[in-house]
Order: C-alpha cells, then sequence, then structure tokens
C-alpha cells in the first residue's frame, strides 16, 4: 500500500475510534472540537487564537467556528488579551476542566493502540519520519 493511501486509511480510523471511545464516555463532541479542546488543555487550559490556527493548520474562520461552537456549549470562554487588544485567547470553563481527564485518557488510549507491537526505537523514528514529512508538505 503506497504511503498517501496508508495516511489516509490511518487518519480515517483513528476518527472513527476517537468517536467510538467518545461516544462510549458520554462526551457528544466532534472529533475536531475534541482536537481543539485537547490543545486547549495541553496549555494549561489557555491559549490564543492564533496558536490554534497554527497548530490545527485550519482557517482562521473555521478556528472562529469551532470556538464559538464550544463557547456556546459552554465548554470554552474567549476574551482579548489585556496585553495586546488586537490578540483573543480561550480558556476552559469548569464544565470543561471537569472532563480533561477523560478525553486526555482517550487521547492515550488511541496514542497506544497505534503504537502497539512498535519498539521504542521504531516509535522515535516514527515521531521522526512523521514529523519530517509534515515539514515536507508545509
Amino acid at each position: 500500500m503506497d504511503i498517501l493511501s496508508s495516511l489516509g486509511i490511518i487518519h480515517e480510523r483513528i476518527n472513527k475510534l476517537l468517536q467510538e471511545e467518545l461516544k462510549q464516555s458520554g462526551i457528544s463532541m466532534s472529533c475536531g472540537h475534541i482536537w481543539l479542546l485537547s490543545l486547549v488543555y495541553r496549555n494549561g487550559g489557555s491559549i490564543e487564537i492564533r496558536d490554534l490556527v497554527k497548530t490545527l493548520e485550519k482557517k482562521k474562520t473555521t478556528i472562529s467556528e469551532m470556538v464559538s461552537t464550544l463557547e456556546r456549549k459552554g465548554f470554552l470562554i474567549k476574551y482579548q488579551s489585556t496585553d495586546d487588544k488586537r490578540i483573543f485567547c480561550v480558556k476552559t470553563t469548569e464544565k470543561a476542566d471537569e472532563m480533561e481527564e477523560e478525553v486526555m485518557k482517550i487521547i492515550h488510549i488511541i496514542s497506544a493502540k497505534i503504537m502497539k507491537d512498535i519498539s521504542v526505537e521504531s516509535k522515535n523514528m516514527t515521531e521522526e519520519t512523521m514529523s519530517k514529512m509534515a515539514q515536507n508538505i508545509k
């Protein structure tokens, strides 16, 4: 199987597995919203919107829509930076904080399944190769 087919299948299977794990945990949220929320968690519960755009490599309007949805559902609060009024940030709410452990556990489960039966050396090489591949098509 060629690399593009393999990557496409991996992407689809990760999203399918994520949806299944979320459903089992009683979390009704899309994959995209979970990836965004997990990024906020990994940044201490607060992040600049421009960093979400850069890291998730989505259009600013797409990220704004995702943030608005998560804000309406009570998971995020959007606020203006006190240092620079041009910068907007988001932070998690108590509702989001209450499910952080479960969301991060699900992400860990998926990561573990992906790397199951792969040696540490191969895992490190795979992560390095995937990172280079991402940089190559930037």
